[in-house]
């Protein structure tokens, strides 16, 4: 049986009859296996204490069952509830109220396991820096002033070129074919060749600026002397 009227002592009494269920004067506690639900019906003219037990109880078989709690007062009576009473009423007699419970099934207990005690490192004795021993340093030799070498300088002979009697060397050399002689390079100096000299106490070196010169038009002519090059003549094609 799932249909219980709680008394105004606390106690659950099972019921069978519907009209006599519904009293107004009753609280009621009907339970449905089939909506998984557990109904409360208060009715208009129910005693406090009842309703108090009332709430008692259904906790705890909310707790036994795990279903879900519905409360109605008698105003708010719906089909779904009338069909719980239905089901309670027509359940087979010797019914109980709860379920029973299913038997707790008992875990078996595993092997303990043994955790590994991380063990304490050997404390190492820490070594002391070695105190290093003032030593006194050895004072510096001093330096001895040393007079400053003298080298004997040799004068540098500076050979004089004479300009004029290598030109009288190169005037008994033969001409060159088909050309005139503009310039003669004697040295690190530049000359204009005497036969194109109009005056004769007129500047025959030529000033030249810095750079590159390109003498294409012209044939030099070697003139030597004891293996070593005297001058050089320009000659350009006529």
């Amino acid at each position: 049986m799932t249909l219980y009227i709680i008394q105004s002592t606390g106690e659950m009494t099972e019921c069978t009859n519907k009209e006599v269920a519904l009293a107004s004067s009753n609280v009621l506690v009907v339970i449905s296996h089939n909506q998984k639900k557990i109904y409360t019906w208060i009715g208009s003219q129910s005693s406090p204490h009842s309703k108090f037990a009332c709430a008692r109880e259904t906790a705890r078989l909310r707790m036994e069952l795990g279903y879900k709690i519905v409360n109605l007062e008698e105003s708010s009576t719906n089909n779904e509830f009338l069909e719980a009473i239905d089901e309670a009423i027509n359940a087979p007699s010797g019914g109980s109220a709860t379920k029973p419970k299913p038997k707790p099934i008992t875990a078996t207990k595993k092997a303990p396991v043994k955790k590994e005690t991380s063990k304490a490192k050997p404390k190492t004795a820490t070594k002391k820096a070695p105190v290093k021993k003032e030593t006194s340093k050895p004072k510096p030799k001093e330096k001895k002033e040393t007079e400053p070498t003298q080298y004997e300088t040799k004068a540098v002979k500076t050979k004089i070129i004479d300009v004029e009697h290598i030109f009288k060397q190169l005037e008994v050399l033969p001409p060159m074919e088909g050309s005139i002689r503009d310039y003669i390079l004697v040295g690190d100096s530049l000359f204009i060749a005497p036969e194109n000299i109009e005056k004769s106490d007129s500047e025959s070196k030529v000033q030249l600026p810095d750079g590159s010169f390109v003498a294409d038009d012209y044939v030099p002519r070697l003139f030597l002397e004891n293996g070593k090059i005297i001058a050089v003549e320009l000659w350009r094609q006529n």
